[in-house]
This record gives structure tokens, sequence and C-alpha cells, in this order.
């Protein structure tokens, strides 16, 4: 197990990163051979372009609202919202608001 907190300390996820203008922060809060947890925090217009992973993902929205594209639909998740994405699905996000997530990625 390769990690950056200490195990069975609470984290808490929305105070950890800060935004930075226009940009994407990313911090590795776990991570095994078999996937990880990522947290991300997107300053409100950022945008990851289209890409796929090979790993199963799941995103849930902590902060804010991001939109996901996926299969050319749009998909609105506001906090409180999740959208889980099998292995090698292409998809965009862009943050309509600055926006925290925690990505999951899980090796298929």
């Amino acid at each position: 197990m390769k990690t950056q907190e200490e195990i069975k300390t609470p984290l808490r996820l929305t105070a950890e990163l800060k935004y930075t203008d226009s940009q994407i922060v990313a911090k590795d809060v776990f991570s095994t051979d078999n996937g990880s947890v990522t947290l991300l925090a997107f300053a409100n217009g950022a945008m990851l372009a289209r890409h796929s992973v090979q790993y199963d993902v799941f995103v849930y929205v902590i902060e804010g609202a991001v939109e996901f594209e996926v299969d050319n639909q749009r998909q609105h998740l506001n906090k409180g919202d999740g959208i889980l994405l099998p292995a090698s699905t292409p998809h965009t996000v862009l943050a309509l608001d600055n926006s925290k997530v925690v990505l999951t990625k899980i090796k298929p």
C-alpha cells in the first residue's frame, strides 16, 4: 500500500487542496497496483481534454459542479453526485464552478 496519509486518520478532503487560477491540481490519497484514489481541484472553467484510462473509474463531486461529456452526451454533476465509467471510456471534464472531486480508479 502506498499512501501519503496516515492510515485510520480522518481525511478532510475539501481542505486538502487549494484552487489555482485556470488549473487542475491533483493529490494522490492512496494507490496500489490495483487502483488509486486521487483528489482533484478544478478552478472554474478548467477542462480535462477528451481522454480515457485503463481502469474502471468512479468520480464523486465533493464541492462545486462539473460537466462530463461521455458518448456525446453531457452529464451535469453537482456536489454529492457521482459517475461511473467503465475502463477505456473516452470522456471530457469541464469545471462549471470551483470544484473538487474524488477520483477512484480500479483495475478491471
